[in-house]
């Protein structure tokens, strides 16, 4: 036998591997409503609130949560974040990565200093007079939600 021109690549190829992904679960198409980022208390403050809801509909990871609100920016809204994410760049300062760090940057921006002395006022003058317990409990509740 002559081995000596038979090498180990002429009879034998090694099959390419294949890579086993783990399939993704399906993630489902999330529309947020815009925000145009005006100085309107109130406006903002029911669209974080729909926001929020939509995310736990949608079990929305972490991960997507501040993509997912950036992109629905419009206006003032656009202009004050990719201000701020070049800020933050200039400043060596860490990106924006998760939704609470985000609600607190805009609430930061959107809610003045004086609107939660307000609410806590509006609490401590609420009365039930010809209300029913469960209408004032909502009264209460909604205006502890808007803090």
């Amino acid at each position: 036998m002559h081995y000596d021109s038979l090498s180990l690549g002429d009879h034998y190829q090694q099959h390419p591997r294949r890579v086993h992904r783990t399939p993704k679960a399906r993630e489902s198409k999330v529309d947020l409503p815009y925000f145009h980022g005006k100085d309107d208390v109130e406006g903002y403050l029911d669209w974080e609130m729909k926001v929020e809801q939509i995310f736990t509909c949608h079990q929305v990871s972490e991960e997507r949560k501040v993509s997912l609100a950036t992109l629905s920016f419009q206006g003032h809204a656009m202009y004050w974040w990719t201000s701020l994410v070049r800020d933050r760049r200039l400043h060596n300062d860490p990106p924006i990565q998760y939704w609470n760090e985000l609600r607190s940057a805009l609430r930061r921006r959107h809610i003045p200093s004086y609107y939660t002395r307000e609410l806590i006022n509006k609490l401590q003058r609420l009365h039930q007079r010809n209300m029913t317990v469960e209408e004032y409990n909502i009264q209460i509740r909604l205006t502890c939600n808007e803090m």
